[in-house]
């Protein structure tokens, strides 16, 4: 089950639970979602900013990366590359929600299963997860087209 935040043409936000990736593909290429509040099939889907850790030493090479954009990106590259990293994420690492720093901290100390995971915690979480020295990152929200 995945958790999508969309938001319609006249920029009303909700949120769809859907079976997969796939799932939501198949329903917005079909016009099957619809904003509760005005009815409006014209939907996004909109990249939810979260913490996502994965396990330290990894032993697969990493992919090579097949373009290297060049610098300085503009707003419209930087919001594309965003967008692949949110997906990316989603597709990739366990979402956990807002068990996110618990999580965190059971994998760091060896409690549970290391595999990487997503979701959101606080600012306070945060700061706790950096004081004790637990790897995480931030992923920032990109903006949308209107």
């Amino acid at each position: 089950m995945v958790v999508y935040d969309l938001i319609c043409k006249k920029k009303h936000s909700f949120e769809g639970w859907f079976p997969s990736f796939e799932g939501y593909q198949e329903q917005a290429k079909n016009g099957q979602i619809t904003c509760p509040t005005c009815g409006s099939s014209k939907v996004e889907r909109v990249p939810n900013a979260c913490a996502v850790i994965s396990q330290r030493g990894d032993k697969e090479e990493p992919k090579p990366v097949q373009k290297k954009p060049e610098l300085p990106l503009t707003e419209a590259e930087a919001t594309e590359l965003l967008l692949k990293l949110h997906h990316y994420v989603r597709e990739n690492f366990e979402d956990v929600g807002e068990r996110f720093a618990h999580e965190a901290k059971e994998i760091f100390r060896g409690e549970a299963e290391a595999r990487p995971i997503h979701g959101t915690a606080t600012t306070a979480e945060r700061q706790e997860l950096d004081e004790e020295g637990i790897p995480f990152y931030t992923l920032p929200k990109p903006k949308l087209d209107d």
